[in-house]
């Protein structure tokens, strides 16, 4: 037989399961695989390797009709209507395919103000509103907006998109409604009927998941949440008279998408599967199952420091919300004052993903992956058991009231928090591989700093945090100690041993105080003490020291070392985490803490801050 007949005929050998778990097991020096299962913030644990066997008996209704997606970039308040009245028709020209902001009453900072015709009137001057379609939000109620496109006297039958409110959302982001519910709830109604005969194919109701995800929240919460809040507008609306497909067919929901790829993908597919179970529990058609989805870069997760960095994570977020099925995709721009150049790399990212990545050719390309469907059918169950909690305590606005959902969003926000402090949750930039020479200009900082003044609450509001904000702060407090004193925070390194000894930790010594804004400055290799003492002899030290070395120097030299820097205007740190005893006789020497992978970074740079006297100039 020739050799190409050979090759036809040759086929790889077949592996099950068990073929990878003896390889698996042999990597792990006997370990069982499971030591390599990891937990989420969903509590959904997370195997190395998904099979067929995963996905046998699960039943899928998680895709949507096509798989494009419309560009729906939002506009913030940061500039006049007139100025956004020109942005949007440069952007209009250059791939903007929805026009998309947030609009009064609309509690968020960055509401666009569109309060009667005449804001209606500016905002889209020369603008053909037949031929794009709308994504608003409007907070507590869309009657404001309405009455502004009615004596506007625009063409409204011809308008497209959403103009939808969720007073629940704001309720959870707030604390607190300009009106009670019912009457909220009764407006919402009226405006279903009137829009019905004056803008047939606008959607009124538009469900936030963006309070409760910028306030920490984990995907099953997010789903509940959003689920609960459905269903208690769908009961109410009903017993107010309207029919189930009535109501199915205004609701809209909009979820912002993080960094975990796989979960964030998963959770967009099982919200379709969540809206399709209720919306076929109440009798609803299953054209009304079929959610009409929004999705959103996240801001929870985004950083003023090192922004460009934040261009990647959108992008990542971007790819996560096109392979969930999202219908229509925001992505923000990469730095928090969005300019131009900005939101034009931010839009066009969208075409690399369709017409460079193809991704919009195909619906549901997720489809058939044991480890996507796995997760998101154990995401779908775990939200349909808390959605379920919350129906028994009386539904959404009573869980809120309880304290219910504010309690179980707080444990994981607390987590993340933890984690990223620890950094075992790693913020490029951030907590990680910070950038010394990066601009820090003064009056962001203070900008940044500023704590906002909040309401009388009537509920405990789920207030917005990102995870960035701790280290931020340390390297704007940084920033602003040298702004002040002209001297830039420093602590030394000694280097301990021959260079290639000392390296691993001198580099970690180094990333580990950087990302507090402190610069290291790094002695030359010494290998014994007489050659620590000759250096010493001709530098001045004072202030924080940090010694790096391997354990066996650490071994031979240590104590000797610490003994000779010991001053009493020094601070001494060890990379490194000896035992427990070893501990005890170093502190009792003179080292006052130790840095190590397991350390609280965000604790131990505040120590040291405070030490350093940075904590005085804060902003």
């Amino acid at each position: 037989m020739s050799k190409i007949k050979e090759m036809k005929n040759n086929c790889f050998p077949k592996s099950t399961l068990e073929d990878w778990e003896i390889q698996a097991e042999r990597a792990l020096k006997g370990k069982p695989v499971s030591k390599i299962n990891s937990d989420t913030y969903e509590g959904i644990i997370r195997k190395p390797i998904y099979t067929e066997d995963d996905i046998k008996d699960i039943q899928t209704k998680a895709s949507k009709e096509k798989g494009d997606w419309t560009v729906s970039q939002q506009l913030y308040g940061q500039v006049s209507l007139t100025e956004w009245n020109e942005q949007l028709k440069h952007e209009l020209k250059n791939g903007l395919q929805a026009i998309h902001f947030i609009s009064y009453p609309a509690s968020d900072k960055n509401t666009l103000p569109i309060k009667d015709k005449s804001d209606f009137q500016v905002l889209f001057k020369e603008i053909d509103l037949q031929e794009i379609p709308l994504h608003v939000y409007t907070g507590t109620s869309v009657t404001t907006f309405l009455s502004a496109i009615h004596e506007s006297e625009v063409d409204s039958s011809t308008l497209q998109g959403i103009i939808g409110a969720d007073p629940i959302a704001e309720l959870a982001a707030t604390g607190m409604l300009n009106l009670p519910l019912n009457e909220l709830v009764s407006h919402m109604k009226s405006n279903i009927k009137w829009k019905r005969v004056h803008i047939p194919s606008v959607k009124t109701i538009f469900i936030q998941s963006a309070p409760y995800h910028n306030g920490g929240a984990n995907a099953v919460q997010e789903l509940a949440a959003t689920m609960a809040t459905a269903v208690e507008y769908i009961q109410a609306l009903i017993e107010m008279g309207l029919s189930i497909d009535e109501v199915a067919s205004e609701v809209a929901f909009s979820f912002p998408v993080g960094s975990d790829f796989f979960m964030e993908l998963a959770k967009l597919r099982a919200a379709r599967i969540l809206w399709a179970n209720l919306i076929e529990a109440f009798g609803g058609s299953e054209k009304d199952q079929q959610m009409t989805l929004h999705a959103t870069t996240s801001q929870f997760n985004k950083s003023t420091l090192d922004p460009y960095v934040n261009m990647l994570r959108t992008t990542t977020e971007a790819f996560s919300a096109a392979l969930g099925g999202a219908d229509s995709i925001n992505i923000d721009s990469y730095q928090q004052e969005a300019d131009v150049f900005s939101r034009r790399i931010a839009r066009n990212t969208h075409y690399v993903l369709k017409e460079e990545s193809f991704l919009s050719k195909v619906t549901d390309p997720a489809a058939g992956s044991y480890y996507v469907e796995t997760l998101t059918h154990n995401l779908a169950n775990a939200a349909w058991e808390m959605f379920q909690e919350i129906e028994s305590l009386g539904g959404m606005v009573k869980a809120l009231e309880s304290n219910y959902l504010q309690d179980r969003i707080l444990k994981i926000k607390e987590k993340r928090f933890k984690d990223v402090e620890k950094r075992r949750k790693v913020l490029i930039g951030t907590n990680m591989y910070a950038d010394l020479k990066e601009e820090l200009k003064e009056q962001r900082l203070i900008k940044t700093l500023k704590q906002e003044e909040t309401a009388a609450e009537k509920i405990q509001a789920i207030q917005p945090v990102r995870l960035t904000a701790s280290f931020e702060n340390l390297r704007y407090q940084a920033k602003k100690y040298e702004l002040t004193t002209g001297i830039k925070p420093k602590l030394t390194l000694i280097n301990l041993g021959a260079l290639a000894t000392h390296k691993p930790r001198t580099d970690f010594a180094s990333g580990f105080f950087q990302v507090g804004g402190i610069t290291s400055k790094l002695s030359p290799s010494l290998e014994d003490t007489s050659a620590l003492k000759d250096w010493l002899s001709a530098e001045k030290l004072e202030g924080h020291i940090c010694i790096c070395g391997s354990d066996d120097s650490y071994n031979e030299m240590l104590n000797e070392v610490v003994t000779s820097l010991k001053g009493s205007d020094r601070k001494i740190l060890l990379a490194g985490l000896p035992d427990l005893s070893r501990q005890e006789e170093l502190i009792a020497l003179g080292i006052s803490d130790f840095i190590h992978q397991r350390s609280n970074c965000f604790e131990q740079l505040s120590t040291i801050h405070e030490e350093m006297g940075l904590t005085e100039y804060e902003a």
